[in-house]
């Protein structure tokens, strides 16, 4: 016991001395996780993805394990995260433009893009709102129709060098 408090007392003396370095010296130090080529993506807010969002898990939460991004049309996987991070600042602030410049027409019931912008809150519905800003950016489902949110309700694609969104499900 007399060990015990001997530490103790030592650690209570010695951490007065120790200066732990502030906060702000760490913002300096932050670096992306990747850059983004703004040439080919329109950006409103810097993007970044965390190396959390950038990793793949080899195992989904249900046990299913997902196929692979090529198989899926996908050669660009970085890109098409950037495309998904970009979608959720466009829904999540309700720009009709943009998103209806990123679609595949037609779509289901809506043939053209003044069609989506005329009945855009019909198709982005609270629930196709909501399967944007919670997705799992390590466990994108994907098969070889393309890649689609966790719900299954907004699928797309990479067409060339490009993505679309290739079908709303509301």
């Amino acid at each position: 016991m007399t060990i015990r408090y001997s530490l103790i007392i030592f650690a209570i003396s010695i951490l007065p001395g120790c200066k732990m370095p502030s906060a702000d010296k760490y913002v300096d130090t932050v670096k992306p996780v990747i850059n983004v080529d703004s040439s080919k993506y329109q950006i409103a807010e810097p993007l970044l993805l965390s190396a959390f969002e950038m990793r793949d898990d080899s195992i989904f939460k249900d046990g299913s394990i997902p196929v692979k991004w090529e198989n899926a049309g996908f050669t660009d996987v970085k890109g098409f995260k950037l495309f998904l991070k970009q979608l959720q600042l466009w829904v999540r602030d309700n720009n009709k433009e943009e998103l209806a410049n990123v679609i595949r027409y037609p779509l289901k019931n809506v043939s053209s893009r003044l069609q989506l912008m005329q009945s855009y809150d019909a198709i982005f519905t609270k629930p196709v709102k909501l399967s944007f800003a919670t997705i799992n950016f390590s466990q994108i489902f994907r098969n070889s129709q393309g890649a689609m949110t966790e719900s299954g309700l907004v699928w797309f694609r990479q067409l060339g060098d490009s993505f679309r969104i290739i079908a709303v499900n509301n």
